[in-house]
């Protein structure tokens, strides 16, 4: 054998080899792209499945939302004269302290005036004993005298 026909040889058994790795590379890369197909395939069935699971959703809901919106509008006036007996509630409130202080200062003005007209009892009773002791001791005096 020459050295060119081994060469030859050489370069023929490489190429071999890359041949059959290119063909291993090609059958693995045909099994991924079967899979691939398959993933996809079933992604569209769930999507396909998904998107019709999501229309019933949506549609119950907005369904839903109608029915709270109404049952909304139905309930506003209720809101409404509950909200108004509050401010009754709370205007009645404010007359009644109001009623209520004006009371407790008359109550008050009354224990004052009473506290006052006592003290001002008992100092003329108390002058006026004082001028009757005196008067008593004075008419003594002009009896003992005499």
């Amino acid at each position: 054998m020459t050295f060119g026909q081994l060469a030859g040889l050489i370069a023929a058994i490489a190429f071999l080899i890359l041949v059959i790795f290119a063909c291993i590379l090609l059958n693995q890369l045909s099994k991924t792209m079967k899979e691939t197909n398959k993933s996809i395939t079933t992604l569209t069935r769930d999507v396909h499945y998904l998107s019709q699971e999501m229309e019933d959703v949506l549609s119950n809901t907005n369904t839903l939302l109608d029915d709270i919106n109404h049952k909304s509008e139905q309930l506003d006036p209720a809101v409404k004269a509950v909200a108004d007996v509050s401010q009754s509630v709370s205007e009645v409130n404010a007359s009644l302290q109001e009623m209520v202080d004006k009371v407790r200062i008359r109550h008050e003005k009354r224990q004052l005036d009473r506290g006052i007209f006592k003290i001002a009892g008992k100092t003329i009773i108390l002058d006026a004993f004082n001028k009757f002791r005196q008067h008593r001791k004075q008419k003594k005096g002009m009896t003992n005298n005499e």
